[in-house]
């Protein structure tokens, strides 16, 4: 089924282009003369982001866009579900994810290569592009016991920041003469991230358990085998930090609406 899917989707892409290639045209088949686009990505609500791109046309075949997606700090999107799917019932790791709050921001610039017949900024078109991407944890605690029966709190902090670049294809439409509609179908990305997760302790870690601690850490994240992967851990009297440097992937998809002129 999903083999058929793909082709499908491409498809009617195809077919919707060349259909509103016919019906955007003046009356003598004068051209829209739009060279600029700016555009809301109807689709990043959903995950608490808000994604504005600017578009602006240079020739036939091409154009140049930047996009900038902002997420302010908030919960976990779809925390509840995240938790039913984990089948998790501990009610402390429950809490944990929870009370997660994160935020994030990312700057898109992008090289659209147009094809079909109206191109200027109009039909199916391939994007390469490049991302930064700045991610931040916070507001996170995990409540625990020592071994002498005092209470503990951990508070976690993160933060990410990755480079990656991919590959997009897509399809933008004229809706009338100052609106258009951009599907980002399909753009995966890859690169490099790198990053700290701290844990702040509210009780003095003695010397003999820090050792202990980086055993365990170190454990967690072997079992784990991200590949090409590299972290260092450190450990102090109030503090846990992990550096690390590895892999980023992701994928770019939305639906944009917007004015043109």
């Amino acid at each position: 089924m999903k083999k058929c899917v793909i082709p499908l989707v491409i498809a009617c892409t195809f077919l919707i282009t060349g259909v509103q290639d016919v019906l955007s045209q003046g009356p003598a088949g004068t051209r829209d003369p739009s060279m600029n686009f700016i555009k809301v990505n109807l689709m990043a609500p959903l995950i608490k982001n808000y994604s504005l791109q600017y578009e602006r046309v240079l020739s036939r075949n091409f154009s140049a866009a930047l996009s900038f997606r902002f997420m302010p700090e908030t919960g976990l999107p779809w925390s509840d579900r995240i938790i039913d799917l984990a089948e998790i019932t501990d009610p402390d790791e429950k809490e944990v994810i929870e009370n997660l709050l994160l935020s994030n921001y990312a700057i898109t610039p992008e090289l659209r290569y147009y094809m079909g017949k109206k191109k200027y900024g109009a039909g199916f078109y391939l994007s390469l592009f490049y991302r930064y991407g700045s991610f931040t944890m916070a507001n996170d605690a995990i409540d625990y016991e020592s071994e002498e029966g005092d209470p503990v709190n951990l508070h976690i902090t993160g933060d990410v920041t990755a480079h990656t670049g991919g590959l997009m294809i897509g399809s933008q439409w004229a809706l009338g003469k100052f609106v258009c509609l951009d599907f980002w179908i399909l753009g995966p990305h890859f690169g490099i991230s790198s990053g700290k997760v701290s844990a702040l302790s509210s009780e003095e870690i003695p010397i003999e358990d820090q050792q202990d601690i980086r055993d365990e850490i170190d454990d967690a994240l072997s079992d784990a085998d991200i590949p090409m992967m590299d972290y260092t851990i450190t450990t102090s009297s109030d503090k846990i930090n992990v550096d690390f440097d590895g892999p980023w992937a992701g994928i770019r998809f939305g639906l944009s609406l917007g004015v043109k002129f």
